[in-house]
């Protein structure tokens, strides 16, 4: 099995509250190879980074009852930041 590189995927979900947000974050945090989740609740965006494929995440978040889409590049655009997810990978013990 061949190892995915490292990705950074942005993803429009609609996120109206913090369980929304914390059951999405549970889920995608049970996937192998995730390395952060960053989620906007203003801007209903979820930015995955990791070793995963995108299709994984996508149905982990539909999983949860929620649709979900890739992040547009006309709403990149209109966000100014970079990434501020600085979390220490998971440890396995």
């Amino acid at each position: 099995m061949e190892v995915p590189h490292f990705v950074v995927f942005e993803l429009k979900v609609r996120l109206h509250c913090k369980a929304c947000e914390k059951a999405i974050q549970k889920e995608l945090w049970k996937i192998k190879g995730i390395t952060c989740v960053e989620t906007n609740v203003i801007l209903n965006k979820i930015t995955v980074m990791g070793y995963v494929d995108l299709k994984i995440i996508m149905k982990a978040i539909r999983k949860t009852g929620r649709k979900t889409e890739v992040w547009s590049s006309k709403q990149k655009e209109q966000r100014s930041r970079g990434y501020g997810c600085f979390i220490v990978p998971r440890c396995v013990f």
